[in-house]
């Protein structure tokens, strides 16, 4: 492979690579991030070229370029040669081995400030089969891409029907035929919820095991993370009780990506979890838990959030701005029926957000034999 380093044009697109699929459209980030630069001020990739981050390419952040492109200035722009296939060395990147001698050969006293230039990166030893093989593994491979491709599709149409249905429920605009009838009002979310945040935690009595604390963190879009990087505990709930997480409830991050970052307990868990301070718990008074957090869900929740929220450094919400949520003050039977509805559709999401992980999970392994020559395929 060789560095280098052609000025952009105008009219091209702008690419930025993202660690799980590789370069995208700028454009099509959920987060944007503007530039000032002119288009001749970026870096111009053309088609089989592979860009990567120079500060994050010990996590793995590269990409192969489908079309002729713009990059940041801060990335750097590999072009295989003839005997290297781009879509296999596209692959080859994004395996553990590589993306460890990455790390090995970037200078920087701390993993933030990891830096790998080009000559570095040139340096990387690697072993290839013969182009036809590569080839052959990549044809391969992209099969698995097409398969995560068309279920991701999939799931996006799931997203958005369910996004269009639950907004019609939720503001009264579509009703179910029994309860047409009846009134539409709005209350404030503190008015049939319950909603706390839990107490400040000494870190340096953190344990390693024991009842996790669900911090900020661990709040992502629609799920609790507990990678272990991220997982904390505490040895005892005694005087605590008040703050433990049950079936039904919804945890909020007061901080960060606000409106976004929240989780629903449809289920007992499976260890005890602990609420933690800048985390809100809501709990039903006498509400359907579901049509809750399918309220939490919504775009008018996000929209709250986003007005709410501190215009300074890092977004924080108050437990002011969550009770003061507007949402629909209507008959428990009309919000089982709600709930009944966000839950089908967010199991049909569910599913398919299994089958893409499945499928990832799969290209991983072939990859992890494919990619080491632990498996020969036969051209």
């Amino acid at each position: 492979m060789t560095s280098r380093r052609h000025k952009g044009e105008a009219g091209l697109p702008t690419l930025s690579v993202t660690l799980n699929n590789g370069l995208v459209r700028r454009d099509s980030l959920e987060r944007k991030t503007d530039t000032n630069l002119d288009p001749i001020q970026h870096l111009r990739v053309l088609p089989g070229d592979i860009a990567y981050n120079m500060m994050r390419m010990w996590q793995g952040a590269s990409g192969l370029a489908h079309e002729e492109a713009l990059v940041s200035p801060a990335y750097v722009v590999l072009a295989p040669q003839s005997n290297l296939d781009p879509r296999y060395a596209a692959y080859l990147f994004k395996t553990d081995r590589m993306i460890h001698n990455f790390w090995a050969y970037s200078y920087g006293l701390t993993n933030d400030r990891l830096r790998l230039y080009p000559n570095d990166a040139l340096k990387v030893p690697v072993d290839i089969p013969p182009l036809p093989e590569q080839q052959k593994i990549a044809d391969i491979l992209s099969t698995w891409d097409a398969a995560i491709e068309k279920t991701e599709a999939l799931l996006a149409t799931a997203r958005t029907q369910k996004r269009a249905l639950m907004q019609q429920l939720l503001t009264g605009k579509r009703r179910f035929p029994e309860f047409e009838d009846q009134p539409w009002e709005e209350v404030r979310l503190g008015q049939i919820a319950e909603i706390i945040s839990g107490p400040a935690f000494k870190s340096n009595e953190f344990t390693d095991d024991g009842h996790k604390l669900v911090r900020g963190s661990n709040v992502k879009r629609g799920y609790l993370d507990w990678s272990p990087s991220i997982t904390v505990h505490w040895p005892s709930d005694i005087g605590l009780e008040d703050y433990r997480l049950v079936a039904g409830d919804i945890v909020i991050a007061m901080d960060g990506y606000v409106g976004r970052s929240h989780a629903y307990l449809a289920k007992e868990p499976e260890e005890p979890l602990l609420l933690v301070q800048r985390v809100a718990r809501v709990r039903s008074k006498d509400s359907d838990p579901s049509f809750l957090y399918a309220n939490i869900c919504s775009h008018d929740f996000f929209a709250h959030c986003e007005r709410m929220k501190t215009a300074t450094g890092i977004a924080h919400i108050t437990m002011k701005d969550i009770r003061d949520f507007k949402v629909p003050g209507i008959t428990r039977a009309e919000q089982n029926a709600i709930g009944q509805v966000f839950e089908g559709c967010d199991g049909e999401v569910g599913d398919l957000v299994a089958q893409v992980q499945k499928l990832r999970t799969e290209k991983k392994a072939l990859m992890q034999q494919l990619l080491t020559g632990k498996r020969r395929v036969v051209v």
